[in-house]
């Protein structure tokens, strides 16, 4: 398997797509496997305890410290090959001086994600401009049967394969969604990065526009607009220059699952099949995959 490098730090800021606050993103290169620091606070991906909402991601510190929204970032970096980086999250400067708090004094403090573009294809262009090719990354895990999460009716399985492949199925009662199906094979590294940036990091996230006001009252989406999300409605979507595919709402839960699949902390080599799922399966399936990756 191909990987590639950083040979560039990268430095991101924006507001977080839940919490609406402006955060700091630092990625570095690193000999060490995907390692995400908060506080002062560092710990490889593949150790930390993962909590799926529906909304996202958050990945949670063993003294409490939780980053929210990682998928996006996480899927940018393995969709592109790298699976060596340190990266570090931290308020605004502004934030931290109205806050008037220290972060590594505050245990519990919540951290999110810039929300970016809402997707990963800024990000991508960014990471493939500052890394070369490589050989070198932690070993692949090859499964040698299936693996699920979920019930009949939402899941994920993963199923052995000889080569990285995802095949996802949504299915929503919106009509400008309905039932979708998209099939990604992707190979680290080398070209095959055009595949990833072309097919899968363009693709934003959406919500629907009967949950929107809900979704604020519970402090979430406060971040989230038509820069960085696509909105849909009964009968038609909201979207900067319309949809960039068709299928786009599938491509995103692709990019989704790959971000997710990230905490394992090593590629995976296997077929996986989703349907109706979100970040509740993929959490759960990756949390299987570490106790697989342990054993072997």
């Amino acid at each position: 398997m191909n990987y590639r490098k950083l040979t560039q730090s990268i430095f991101r800021q924006g507001k977080g797509l839940h919490s609406g606050r402006d955060y700091e993103l630092f990625i570095e290169p690193s000999d060490e496997a995907l390692h995400l620091e908060v506080g002062g606070e560092g710990l490889p991906l593949s150790r930390l305890a993962l909590e799926g909402t529906g909304r996202g991601s958050d990945l949670i510190f063993p003294g409490g410290r939780r980053v929210r929204t990682c998928e996006h970032v996480f899927s940018a970096l393995v969709g592109s090959g790298v699976w060596q980086a340190r990266i570090a999250v931290s308020p605004a400067v502004a934030e931290t001086s109205v806050a008037e708090t220290s972060v590594a004094e505050v245990p519990g403090l919540e951290f999110e994600m810039p929300g970016l573009d809402g997707c990963a294809a800024s990000l991508v262009e960014e990471i493939l401009e500052k890394s070369t090719p490589s050989s070198e990354g932690p070993r692949p895990l090859k499964l040698q049967y299936p693996v699920c999460a979920g019930d009949p009716s939402r899941f994920v399985i993963a199923l052995p394969s000889q080569s990285f492949r995802v095949t996802y199925v949504i299915d929503y009662d919106a009509a400008p969604i309905g039932t979708q199906i998209f099939d990604y094979g992707h190979a680290s590294g080398g070209d095959e990065d055009a595949g990833y940036f072309r097919e899968i990091a363009p693709a934003r996230t959406f919500a629907m526009e009967s949950e929107v006001e809900a979704l604020r009252a519970a402090g979430l989406a406060l971040g989230g607009s038509l820069d960085n999300a696509i909105l849909v409605g009964e009968t038609k979507v909201e979207a900067k220059e319309g949809l960039r595919f068709s299928d786009e709402f599938v491509r995103h839960k692709v990019l989704d699952l790959l971000g997710d699949l990230a905490n394992l902390g090593r590629p995976l080599v296997a077929h996986v099949v989703a349907v109706r799922a979100g970040h509740v399966q993929h959490l759960q399936l990756t949390e299987r995959l570490r106790a697989v990756s342990r054993a072997v």
